[in-house]
């Protein structure tokens, strides 16, 4: 029997799952600058980043499809009607993001002149070198990931302020425990 009060199995653990990735890949892209250039370090955690990245693209449509086909617990106690504008519209942004982003970080790759391949799988080229599409997707990949980036600190500060603040059940329906 489904427990009305929390998302489905698939929708908590997807969530979860991407969310760790998300943050995993973030992180890598922030502390790559740290690594001297050319270094095993740096090109390590471009590769983790990048393949991070590909499994959340990978992991995009089943969250989808779970999300859409599975009902949501209802807020106790209910909260305003105008607090559901902000919380839909990063919901928005973020599935938005989870297909858009690793696209257009393959592309910037691909345009960089360089293979993309997904657990030694490689995938086949979009586009052919170009300098000029490689800065372009390179700025898109940078603005979108700031995006994201700011977008998840917002969302777990949403998270916290409901659990704590308003104390309803927002966080407690995505997580596993009654607490």
């Amino acid at each position: 029997m489904q427990n009305t009060s929390r998302y489905g199995f698939w929708l908590r653990n997807l969530h979860w799952l991407i969310a760790a990735l998300v943050i995993s890949l973030l992180t890598l892209v922030e502390l790559h600058e740290l690594a001297p250039r050319g270094s095993a370090l740096r090109s390590g955690m471009m590769y983790w980043h990048m393949q991070f990245g590909m499994a959340v693209l990978i992991l995009f449509l089943p969250r989808l499809i779970v999300r859409l086909s599975g009902k949501r617990p209802a807020v106790v106690p209910p909260e305003p009607w105008w607090t559901s504008i902000p919380a839909k519209t990063i919901h928005v942004v973020f599935y938005a993001l989870m297909l858009v982003q690793p696209l257009i970080g393959v592309l910037m790759v691909q345009s960089g002149g360089h293979d993309v391949a997904f657990l030694g799988l490689h995938l086949p080229a979009m586009v052919d070198k170009d300098r000029s599409l490689n800065h372009t997707l390179g700025n898109l990949h940078s603005i979108c990931g700031n995006i994201f980036l700011w977008g998840a600190v917002i969302h777990a500060a949403a998270a916290f302020w409901h659990h704590w603040g308003r104390k309803d059940n927002t966080l407690r329906r995505m997580t596993y425990s009654g607490s």
